[in-house]
């Protein structure tokens, strides 16, 4: 079962992303500590992780640090009231526009089908980015769709 983490020191925050996520299927340890956050990232192995920037021990910005430190290629998700929008774009915070690979995005509040698909498309790209035949298999199936349409068309006009 892949398994995430939430970080946010509202503790009904974290509850309702768990239960979120639980319910798709996802194993989720939560956490509203930031120093108890960069010790389970240090331990344990995890899909990706939800961090609140304005935690109310840290910054959230150092736990997000620590994570990149301890596990690279971990997506992260960084959250706020903050973030203007939420997506897997360049994140900006506050004007400063910076592209970081695997860092993304959640403006608070959220719809719960805005995170559950924030998470699918993560959680797609990692996998299609560390296993190269489902790389391979990725890229060859958009080649696929794209020629379809030009397929059918060619044979509705003969």
């Amino acid at each position: 079962m892949t398994n995430i983490l939430v970080v946010d020191d509202e503790v009904g925050v974290c509850c309702v992303i768990q239960h979120l996520l639980v319910r798709e299927g996802y194993a989720v340890t939560a956490v509203t500590d930031g120093r108890l956050a960069m010790d389970a990232v240090a331990r344990d192995d995890f899909a990706a992780a939800l961090i609140d920037l304005n935690l109310a021990d840290m910054d959230g910005n150092d736990v997000i640090r620590a994570a990149r430190a301890a596990r690279p290629n971990m997506p992260i998700v960084m959250m706020s009231g903050m973030v203007l929008e939420s997506g897997q774009g360049p994140a900006d915070f506050l004007g400063l526009s910076a592209r970081v690979v695997g860092l993304h995005r959640l403006a608070k509040p959220f719809k719960p089908r805005d995170l559950s698909q924030l998470m699918r498309d993560i959680l797609a790209q990692d996998t299609v980015a560390q296993d190269p035949v489902a790389h391979d298999i990725v890229a060859q199936d958009k080649i696929a769709r794209d020629m379809v349409p030009l397929g059918v068309a060619a044979m509705t006009r003969q």
